[in-house]
């Protein structure tokens, strides 16, 4: 099927509860693992060694998953969320408002827990979470400035989870994005860049969706080009075996912005 045949991310047929649950839900297991509980435990290490702090964290990633910000809360007092997709944002605001119908992770909070050695404190960790979420904002890719008049205060680290490779319509559009969003963080600062390798697709219920195949020679020249140092940088070969995404690696950058291009 050719990608252009494909939806798009921000297609109304992609509904946000319907993603996590079908990738991370509480019933999944090698999906869950690979996709969430993987993820959660990089940045939960990574955070505990110290070496990536600060007070102000940005966090862009798909399908209105929260997840990682279970982690963060914990190391930064101020975090504001980025969304392009305006049913992912819908489906954010109303995790953090606590409305019925939202998305429910609360087994990802409870997995954050128990990295802690606290897994019955996970509703603590939820509102502590929803506390640190200062603001939700549209990042509009279809516009030259993405924030509109929005201003924001330059971050000390930005994580960007599973997100480029499936709102890129090519490798131009993936660099320039790149920049735009690392444009937000501070010199100095850091990027933590979770990323599937060479994806073409992923589906959600009865749609398939495109997505841009980005191999990691592509992904550091990338990075380089936008400014970044790569500090270090795991890869871990696919475990899910499911015809719902073909991704063959998830990889885990973690990157310093040195200078602003």
């Amino acid at each position: 099927m050719s990608c252009s045949r494909l939806k798009d991310y921000h297609d109304e047929e992609l509904e946000p509860c319907l993603f996590f649950n079908m990738y991370v839900g509480v019933d999944k297991t090698v999906s869950k693992k690979e996709f969430l509980e993987n993820a959660l435990e990089f940045l939960y290490n990574l955070f505990s060694s110290g070496s990536v702090k600060g007070e102000t964290l940005m966090n862009i990633s798909v399908g209105g998953c929260l997840s990682e910000n279970f982690i963060t809360a914990d190391f930064f007092n101020n975090i504001i969320l980025l969304e392009s997709s305006d049913a992912c944002m819908k489906a954010i605001e109303n995790w953090v408002r606590n409305e019925p119908g939202a998305v429910e992770q609360s087994h990802a909070a409870e997995f954050v827990c128990s990295l802690k050695g606290q897994s019955t404190e996970w509703k603590k960790q939820e509102e502590k979470t929803r506390k640190a979420i200062k603001k939700v904002v549209k990042w509009d890719i279809t516009k030259e400035n993405p924030l509109g008049e929005v201003v924001l205060p330059q971050a000390d680290c930005i994580v960007i989870l599973f997100y480029l490779e499936l709102v890129s319509k090519d490798h131009n559009m993936y660099i320039t994005l790149l920049k735009k969003l690392l444009s937000l963080l501070k010199i100095g600062g850091h990027l933590i860049f979770m990323t599937l390798i060479n994806i073409s697709y992923y589906t959600v219920g009865q749609h398939k969706f495109a997505a841009l195949k980005c191999n990691e020679e592509f992904i550091q020249n990338s990075l380089t080009e936008a400014g970044c140092s790569i500090l270090s940088v795991e890869t871990h070969k696919r475990e899910f075996k499911s015809p719902m995404v073909d991704h063959e690696s998830i990889a885990y950058f973690v990157c310093r912005k040195d200078r602003a291009v």
